[in-house]
């Protein structure tokens, strides 16, 4: 059974590998290939409901991340079927279908496609994965996939769906920062991210406070999905989207993803006060307000939308009810929504195709030109509006009847009745609209339209018309249904009787009251149209309302980086150094403030040597201070970083001077590429400048010291790098404890900095290429004379220095495991030789292939991530792999240690190509344009070969005999 399950998210995952093969060779009639993906998944779920029902629930697991939480306990990729996610799970699989089959005669052909069934697909996998999880990261994950693939549903509608699909994400993300709180606060009470365990914890009986705060987390994360109250403007304006994605969306993915969390986390807080009247207040004051919102609305997808967050609010407030039944009765017509709602949606395109216009004030009597479409779409509002025999009579009924056992005393559940009953109207109201205003009621000449191809009309049909004798056979679902009450509820319920007739009761009552002032109210609807159309019931809309926020949002991140608008450094650095002093000054006053109390000094950490790299940083930092030169102060900063490299070494951590010294060597070498654009000569600094900089630096240093003193330089070795020095070499093999440290016991935070190297050389990259020119000075040294015979000497050495240094770094590599190396350490000589290589040239060139660095870079974190997978070999994401051969120590860290390896030197031979090349802003791009240049500029002619591309004569060369520019260009 628990292959069976794997494979329902298995087969949605093929279909979406295969989706760009299968739209190029189908076009738009790749929806038949991909809805038989969806059906056989249907099937393997299918295949287990009798098991599923009967109480058995098939569940998969993987470890994911072992060791992430106190006590050893890990992160699984978890799933698990039991009848709530078997439901929600064969909705989505079911609506999907049909709304695949009905895209294949919708879309139109060779337009954008690809795009569509690709996020289409993604969007389904989503979905499950979010239903089928049994773990809450996973759970977590699925529900922000969910998010991202409406908003990417939405915006690819092009211009109109960017404002909307921009408030769907703000919203729907929100909700996710919620849910992530919520989720937080709970594992950390419970210990555990297995959902079931998780939910089944005492904790949420004892400790009711902390289980209301939660409550409430989940449920605003619920609503922010399930568009309820505050959160409801998002799904109005998703109606951008294609009319295939509204169908998906609105009725068995997005929307049914917050009511699913409901459902799941009704569990825990079915019995939370909190919980039950924030869910019964929110969604019933939701369902009446936009279905009266509905009845204003002349487009008819923005009609069904609002009718959407209403129905939504309908089964929001009987999840809070928290009864037995009031969970049958949520799930029923859940089910009844996803059938009619799709139909609708879908129906309102083909309206849409067939006139071109979705404007009831644009259409006429349609009834007779399209027969086919006003019979379904008719039974379909009809399932809306709860008239029988339709299932939505029937769910309709049991959320009523759910109602009178709500937990608000005899006068809020009359409250709620009463308001139910005004809902009930406004839905019956907007339902007779839709049909009425569509096919009857419009002033237009439809005399040229014409009846929906079969292939289009027929598949949105279906959902909508299968109400009727689901209604019927709605007692087949009896069982089923008291098994979905017994996984949220627990007990052992069995109480559920789906009939179309249980006698006269209030539920009924209320439901002939409203039909009855149903009719009514349609025939002098002309004249509640007219009141209410386009009107504005409320101070503000929540787009508004949105809009408003985000620009006081806006307003506030000015005011806030209005301090850094400024290429002053001291602008940037000041915020910084006043933390550092004040954090620093805190903990050296007060210690503990830092951790643990402070130890008591220590013997033996002080010895005579410490002075040689003291008196190197000293002298460096002096003669950088002094420097009035550029390239001396870069050179001269190096001399300080060689100080600080030496101390290290003296400390006993070869690996760490050497990353050092190497980064060091690096530093400089890029540091004039860019230098070299600037003026030769500082500019001058007034004395009170000079003597505000003293004043920082020393309370810097000074504070810098302090916080050292006070944090590590008086206490003893932490336990936990003792623990790594006496059992790393035994539990790793390898006697570098350094580099196994990052690449074995921390290994996820190593990759996660290699991804950020990564984004920071693309982001430089992206930086330094859309920079329309440098910021030349205008005073720019003069060409070197000879430049390629200059350049021959280290050209020649280059030859075998090079591959020396290479091979030296492929030693280091192999070596890090049991002495100082590793792959940083690799990467930054192999850099040197890069760097090397570049120098050796005699003017500015492109060193590598264009698109080489972003190889190299997206080649090494391919195969570090690569590696993670390879780690479930031996239980969890980036487990380290041992064995021998031919007498060598073999890890997996090795080749994630390649993976970094690679990645560094694609970042530098990426600076080298960006910094250093022709190619880059304001550079000539070849001798004849530079010597042109130079000629324009100066009136002297100079063969091109004797100097470099970025090399110009100063202006002063003009000015006369015997002026430096001048003399320098003989």
């Amino acid at each position: 059974m628990a292959l069976t399950l794997l494979s329902v998210p298995a087969l949605v995952a093929c279909a979406l590998l295969l989706t760009p093969l299968l739209v190029r060779v189908l076009d738009r009639h790749a929806g038949w290939p991909l809805t038989a993906f969806f059906a056989v998944a249907a099937v393997q779920l299918a295949r287990l409901a009798p098991d599923v029902f009967a109480g058995a629930h098939p569940a998969w697991r993987a470890e994911w991340a072992g060791g992430m939480l106190p006590g050893g306990a890990g992160v699984d990729f978890a799933l698990r079927l039991d009848p709530l996610s078997f439901v929600f799970a064969m909705l989505a699989l079911v609506i999907g279908s049909v709304v695949f089959i009905y895209s294949t005669a919708y879309l139109p052909a060779r337009s954008g496609t690809m795009s569509f069934y690709v996020l289409m697909t993604g969007f389904m996998l989503a979905v499950l994965l979010l239903v089928l999880a049994d773990d809450v990261v996973l759970l977590f994950v699925g529900w922000e996939l969910v998010s991202l693939a409406s908003f990417m549903l939405i915006a690819r509608s092009g211009p109109g769906g960017e404002d909307g699909a921009m408030r769907t994400l703000l919203l729907t993300f929100t909700g996710g920062l919620l849910l992530l709180a919520g989720l937080g606060a709970a594992v950390w009470a419970t210990g555990t991210t297995d959902l079931g365990a998780l939910l089944a914890d005492p904790v949420w009986r004892d400790r009711p406070g902390f289980t209301a705060a939660v409550a409430l987390l989940v449920a605003f994360a619920g609503f922010s999905k399930a568009a309820q109250f505050p959160f409801h403007p998002w799904l109005p304006e998703a109606m951008a989207a294609a009319t295939p994605v509204s169908a998906f969306l609105h009725a068995a993915a997005v929307v049914k993803a917050g009511v699913y969390l409901l459902l799941r986390f009704a569990t825990a807080f079915h019995a939370t006060p909190a919980w039950q009247v924030t869910l019964i207040v929110v969604g019933m004051g939701t369902a009446v307000a936009t279905a009266v919102f509905a009845i204003q609305q002349d487009d008819i997808k923005r009609l069904t939308a609002y009718s959407t967050v209403s129905q939504l609010g309908w089964i929001v407030a009987t999840i809070g009810v928290g009864t037995h039944f009031a969970i049958v009765a949520a799930v029923v017509h859940t089910i009844a929504h996803a059938m009619f709602k799709s139909s609708l949606f879908m129906l309102a395109g083909v309206v849409d195709h067939q006139t071109g216009t979705r404007s009831m004030s644009r259409l006429g009597p349609l009834w007779r030109r399209m027969p086919w479409t006003f019979g379904s779409m008719a039974l379909g509002a009809a399932s809306m509006a709860a008239v029988p025999p339709m299932l939505g009579f029937l769910s309709k009924e049991g959320m009523l009847e759910a109602f009178t056992e709500a937990p608000l005393g005899a006068g809020g559940t009359v409250a709620l009745l009463l308001c139910a009953a005004f809902g009930a109207l406004a839905t019956f109201t907007y339902s007779a609209r839709l049909v009425l205003g569509v096919f009857f009621d419009g002033p237009r000449d439809v005399s040229e339209v014409r009846e929906a191809p079969v292939a289009l009309w027929l598949p949105a049909a279906l959902p909508g018309v299968a109400s009727l004798p689901a209604a019927f056979a709605a007692g087949a679902l009896d069982r089923p249904l008291d098994a979905v009450a017994r996984t949220v509820r627990g007990g052992d319920y069995a109480g559920t009787h789906l009939a179309l007739w249980h006698g006269v009761g209030v539920p009924l009552m209320i439901s002939a009251a409203v039909l009855a002032a149903g009719v009514v109210v349609v025939i002098g609807r002309r004249a509640l149209h007219e009141a209410l159309l386009e009107r504005t019931l409320a101070p503000f809309t929540g787009v508004q309302a949105i809009h408003a926020g985000t620009t006081a949002a806006a307003r506030v991140g000015r005011a806030l980086g209005a301090p850094a608008l400024s290429h002053a450094p001291s602008r940037h650095l000041a915020p910084l150094l006043v933390l550092v002093v004040g954090y620093a000054a805190a903990v050296t006053v007060a210690p503990g403030l830092g951790g643990a109390p402070a130890a008591p000094k220590l013997a033996g950490i002080d010895h005579l040597t410490d002075l040689i790299p003291l008196s190197v940083v000293v002298i460096g930092t002096l003669a950088t201070i002094r420097a009035r030169n550029r390239l001396q102060a870069a050179v001269l900063l190096g001399v300080t970083g060689t100080g600080v490299t030496l101390q290290v070494l003296l400390l006993g951590a070869p690996d760490v001077a050497l990353t050092q010294f190497m980064v060091e060597i690096l530093t400089v070498v890029l540091m004039m590429l860019v230098l070299r654009h600037q003026p030769r000569a500082f500019t001058g600094t007034s004395g009170a400048r000079r003597a505000a900089g003293t004043l920082v630096g020393l309370g810097v240093g000074v504070a810098t010291f302090g916080a050292v003193w006070s944090l590590t330089g008086r206490r003893p070795k932490p336990e936990l790098a003792a623990w790594y020095l006496e059992h790393g070499p035994e539990v790793t093999g390898e006697g570098n404890v350094v580099n196994t440290i990052l690449v074995e016991f921390r290994a996820f935070d190593t990759m996660g900095e290699l991804a950020v190297l990564g984004m920071a050389g693309i982001a430089m990259a992206a930086v330094v290429a859309s920079m329309p020119r440098w910021p030349h000075h205008r005073i720019m040294p003069g060409p070197l004379p000879e430049a390629r015979l200059n350049s021959l000497s280290l050209r020649l050495l280059v030859r075998w220095l090079a591959p020396l240094l290479f091979a030296i770094s492929v030693v280091v590599l192999w070596r890090g495991g049991e002495e100082p190396g590793g792959g940083f350490n690799a990467a930054l000589i192999g850099a040197a030789a890069l760097m090397l290589m570049y120098l050796a040239q005699p003017d500015d060139r492109r060193l590598f292939p264009r698109d080489l660095p972003y190889a190299l870079s997206g080649f090494g974190v391919i195969v570090a991530i690569v590696t993670g997978f390879a780690g479930y070999a031996g239980g969890s994401f980036l487990a380290p792999l041992y064995g021998h051969l031919a007498g060598q120590h073999l890890t997996t860290a090795l080749i994630f240690d390649v993976g970094v390896y690679l990645a560094v030197l694609g970042i530098v031979a990426g600076a080298l190509n960006h910094l250093g090349g022709p190619t880059r802003p304001g550079s000539p791009k070849s001798p004849e344009q530079l010597e042109a240049g130079v000629v324009a500029r100066t009136g002297i002619r100079v063969p091109p070969e004797q100097y470099g591309s970025y090399h110009a004569p100063p202006e002063s060369a003009a000015a006369g005999a015997g002026a430096p520019g001048k003399e320098a260009l003989r």
